[in-house]
Order: structure tokens, then C-alpha cells, then sequence
């Protein structure tokens, strides 16, 4: 058997030290678009909680893929917003969590936002 080196592996482990796996698929997903009126205030991304098992976010773009936005939009929780989501960014984020509204989007420029979708 040979060994290999990886980089940066993150396992989840049980009690044991037995790894845990995630093979279970999603049964819904929901998405939509989030836009911020302004500038000065975070707003979080559902209303709502919304339980769920990972969240897509990726930037505004029209039907043919150009950005909406003008600025990055910054996602994280209530306290910090800092992961990026450039205006080109199509390809978008997951971030695992287990509630949606856990999340909070800032903009660089008023009424500019995100689109995603939320996996359960």
C-alpha cells in the first residue's frame, strides 16, 4: 500500500476516534435571491430559521452570466461578515451550517445582493 500526503484533511470523529461520514442526500432545496437596502446594515439571508445542511450563495448575474453587482458582497454571521463574494463569482460558496438565517450579507453598494440555495 502506498502513502500519500494531503495536505489539509478535516475528519469529523466519533467518541470512539471512529471518522463519521455523510453520506445522506438532500431531500429539499429552496433558494432565492437576497439584496441589502443598505450599506450600514447586515441583514441575514432567510427571514426565517430554516434548518438545513449546506447553503450555495453566488453573486448576482443577468441570464447571460455578466455580474449585477458592482462590489463584493460579504457573507458570515451576525457579528463578522468576511467571505467574499466578488461580482464575478458565479461558481458561488457552500458553507456547511445547520440554519440558513445563521447567515448575514453585507454590500459594498445599496440594494445589491446574493442569489442561493439552501440544501436540507
Amino acid at each position: 500500500m502506498a502513502r500519500r500526503w494531503l495536505n489539509s484533511v478535516d475528519v469529523e470523529v466519533g467518541e470512539n476516534g471512529a471518522p463519521l461520514f455523510d453520506v445522506a442526500g438532500c431531500a429539499t432545496l429552496a433558494g432565492g435571491t437576497k439584496t441589502v437596502a443598505s450599506v450600514s446594515t447586515p441583514e441575514p439571508l432567510v427571514a426565517i430559521s430554516t434548518p438545513c445542511r449546506f447553503v450555495w450563495i453566488g453573486a448576482l448575474v443577468d441570464g447571460d452570466g455578466n455580474p449585477l453587482n458592482t462590489k463584493p458582497c460579504f457573507v458570515g454571521d451576525s457579528a463578522d461578515q468576511n467571505i467574499p463574494i466578488l461580482p464575478s463569482n458565479y461558481e458561488g460558496v457552500v458553507i456547511r451550517i445547520d440554519d440558513a438565517s445563521k447567515l448575514y450579507v453585507k454590500v459594498g453598494v445599496n440594494n445589491q445582493g446574493v442569489v442561493y440555495r439552501v440544501f436540507a
